[in-house]
């Protein structure tokens, strides 16, 4: 019963899940894009998304991974929803943030054949140059893309209600050597947080908009 109390009384002060709010891309005048790809940095590191992976030339901006607040650290909520607050509590979660800015009217077209991605262009490959956003001509559009990754540790075994109890299996076929244990625990990206990806959209346009006289 303390559990759902406590969920109910998180519902009450962190508010519903709720449809994604604001547009879900923003365009970029071109004369404008230092400003815009310093400020998308400046947004996400406000939101605790530190930019790990910068590059000005292709236009990206990777972010370090943000661990979801759970009901025991409500110092770590911010702008989750309640429903987001309980995830994170009945299960491990943390979010990663990427930034792309692409020529405006950019549409992603579906691979054609058989043939397998190649993947992107690294430094010293033949396949080609890489994007060059700088040397866009016409106006940008920025978009953001937030991953929703959750941790799976295998042989935990422990109640789904809480991180702090439970132990791990232990193959004892496996000769103990006296070292610590590894973790073992992989991340998956199970879903998209649009309703994140929106609001920091709506930041960066706030963040360069012309000042109110």
């Amino acid at each position: 019963m303390t559990v759902f109390a406590a969920v109910s009384a998180c519902a009450a002060v962190v508010g519903c899940a709720s449809e994604p709010v604001g547009p879900s891309f923003m365009e970029v005048d071109r004369a404008r894009y230092d400003v815009a790809f310093d400020a998308a940095c400046a947004v996400a590191r406000e939101e605790g998304l530190v930019p790990e992976i910068t590059d000005r030339r292709a236009g990206s901006i990777e972010t370090q991974a943000l661990t979801a607040g759970s009901l025991l650290e409500p110092w770590a909520w911010t702008d989750l929803t309640a429903t987001e607050v309980v995830e994170g509590t009945f299960g491990f979660e943390r979010r990663r943030a990427r930034f792309e800015f692409v020529a405006s009217g950019f549409r992603p077209q579906p691979p054609e054949g058989t043939t397998p991605l190649a993947g992107p262009v690294l430094p010293g490959s033949e396949r080609g140059s890489g994007a060059n956003v700088p040397a866009i001509e016409g106006p940008l559009e920025l978009r953001v893309s937030v991953s929703v990754e959750r941790q799976f540790r295998p042989g935990y075994q422990g109640p789904a209600y809480t991180r702090g109890l439970g132990s791990f299996s232990t193959d004892v076929t496996v000769k103990d050597d006296g070292r610590a244990p590894r973790d073992r625990s992989t991340w998956t990206p199970i879903s998209r947080d649009e309703r994140l990806e929106r609001m920091l959209i709506t930041r960066i346009a706030e963040r360069l908009a012309p000042p109110m006289k």
